[in-house]
């Protein structure tokens, strides 16, 4: 029988006994086994992941990084995710729905190698470790459903898992430019990356290595790079400083109050409470000398951080979706833990909790949306499409059911509770029609037919609407069918209301001057060297307009 050791008694490095590293070994690839079966078992493609498809589909088509043809918006938070499903279903030649379920498992159980692989090293490879934190990413039941989901949450948990496994191996004087390389790629994941762990993981890079300001500058030059030259594209071919998601989000803005109900949400659903209150005091007892401290530290600041610009966002309006990355990070360094009398009990005690969670605890709202406009999301969909596995856009399309002829229109705008309507005949588009649930009309229709989206997140013009309802977070900018109108439907065109036909007119006497037609020919203007240029000069202010509409009808 093997002797309990203290936790300091073993040095962080030294040669491992074959017995400790196949003991190891085998409870990283438990891990992984069990988070593929959790994770296939729960497979699924959102709503919002299908916006993603029709983005990585147009790109394909050779339309560009776009929702619609002739509109350049950028309706994808990750950038590296669009770009690596395109990759990937380009090469070979898969459905991009099915992709981009694959890719987000293959992602997560990848970020569980490579996060386990880093907290292993930290503790000493020659040492007879414990699975503990691991147990709460494997029980916690959003991490099934977001293993998946067709968005780049299962990208973000690989990055969190490879910058941990690098930062780990740069303490110990591993090398130090893929790190760098690594962290740089933050605001191309998710641009909130960037400040609440990059920084916090380079500067314990400084901390720990301690270089000279040659290096430090260089390794920050290296960084720095890729993101700094796909912002200069960003600014001067959508014409803004951040994707427009995040303008129809309001993620610039302070919403405690709703942040603190979506956080607690997540946590007091799972009672994650008892395993981080376990947990993290022991991750700081364990690292308490030497650099270790700089290295167990550095991720749970890094998730508090995370968790704090969460909070301050308003959060999400999926269930625990926007939690789980800042959960991952305070948990990095103790998913596994040193065998020794000191650990035995919180050991036990994360075990029982996990049994009891995975086994019992979900969320009171299953398949629906909650009281607070939080929702099951995967279990919404699962019901409203009646497919337990929705991993194509065949169940949505389905689901939506008749689209009443529209498919075989050509030359019209279709605007819900409005008669159909010539469309401008300077739209390079075959149709329009105006949707709420774009990732479905996105599926539904062709690439070359123009899919409004009456919510903002693929609209250059709704996304800048102040917010007008108070509701679900992303759904809270419900362009009036006047402006659609206004902005598609051919110059005069007769309405039966009179009394609407006077608004879209006087909307379309706004939208020809001033910031709206400089915000319009931004994303719409042929993309010339000179058009390019103005977007880049332009898109602070671009960025920063807004324009309010009183008595908004908002969506139930």
């Amino acid at each position: 029988m093997s002797r309990l050791v203290a936790v300091d008694e073993v040095p962080a490095i030294a040669v491992a006994p074959r017995p400790v590293r196949i003991w190891n070994g085998v409870i990283v690839t438990a891990a992984a086994a069990v988070m593929t079966f959790a994770g296939w078992q729960h497979r699924w493609i959102s709503d919002d992941g299908l916006i993603a498809v029709r983005t990585v589909r147009q790109l394909l088509a050779g339309n560009g990084p776009v929702f619609n043809v002739g509109e350049r918006v950028e309706a994808s938070t990750s950038t590296l995710w669009t770009y690596l499903v395109a990759a990937v279903s380009w090469m070979s030649r898969v459905d991009v729905a099915a992709v981009s379920v694959l890719i987000g498992l293959a992602c997560t159980v990848g970020a569980v190698v490579c996060a386990m692989s880093g907290t292993i090293r930290l503790h000493g490879e020659s040492r007879r470790l414990l699975p503990a934190g691991v147990f709460v990413v494997l029980a916690v039941p959003p991490f099934w459903d977001f293993a998946t989901s067709g968005l780049e949450t299962g990208l973000t948990f690989l990055w969190i898992g490879l910058s941990w496994w690098l930062l780990v191996r740069a303490a110990y004087e591993g090398p130090v430019l893929s790190l760098v390389v690594v962290l740089g790629l933050a605001p191309l994941v998710r641009p909130e990356l960037a400040l609440a762990l990059s920084v916090v993981f380079f500067s314990a890079l400084l901390l720990m290595r301690r270089p000279g300001w040659r290096s430090a500058f260089r390794w920050s030059a290296i960084a720095i790079v890729l993101p700094v030259t796909y912002q200069i594209f960003r600014m001067g071919y959508y014409g803004l400083l951040m994707p427009n998601t995040a303008l129809a989000k309001e993620a610039g803005s302070s919403r405690w109050a709703r942040g603190l109900l979506y956080a607690g949400d997540t946590v007091l659903t799972y009672y994650l409470w008892v395993p981080l209150l376990v947990l993290i005091p022991l991750a700081l007892w364990v690292g308490r000398q030497g650099r270790n401290v700089v290295l167990m530290v550095a991720p749970i600041t890094a998730g508090l951080v995370l968790l704090l610009y969460v909070v301050r966002v308003g959060g999400d309006f999926m269930h625990g979706r926007m939690m789980l990355p800042a959960l991952l990070l305070l948990l990095l360094p103790v998913l596994v833990v040193p065998l020794s009398r000191l650990t035995v009990f919180p050991f036990a005690a994360v075990l029982l909790w996990a049994v009891f969670c995975a086994a019992l605890l979900r969320v009171p709202y299953e398949q629906k949306i909650g009281p607070d406009g939080i929702a099951d999301e995967r279990g919404f969909y699962v019901a409203w499409t009646r497919d337990p596995h929705p991993v194509t856009a065949g169940p949505y399309v389905r689901a939506k059911g008749n689209l009443h002829g529209l498919t075989d229109s050509t030359g019209l705008l279709f605007v819900p509770g409005v008669e159909p309507v010539p469309l401008r005949t300077d739209q390079p588009a075959r149709l329009a029609v105006a949707e709420d649930v774009m990732g479905t009309a996105g599926a539904a229709y062709r690439l070359d037919d123009l899919v409004i989206d009456r919510l903002g997140l693929a609209n250059a013009l709704g996304s800048h609407m102040e917010l007008a309802c108070n509701r679900r977070t992303g759904h809270e900018k419900p362009l009036p069918n006047a402006y659609v109108l206004a902005d598609y439907m051919a110059p005069g065109t007769p309405l039966r209301d009179r009394r609407l036909q006077g608004e879209v007119e006087r909307i379309r006497g706004e939208l020809a001057t001033g910031p709206f037609r400089e915000l319009l020919e931004a994303s719409r203007a042929p993309l010339t060297a000179r058009r390019f240029w103005d977007n880049l000069a332009g898109a602070p202010a671009r960025t920063a307009f807004r324009f309010s509409v009183p008595n908004v009808t908002c969506p139930s």
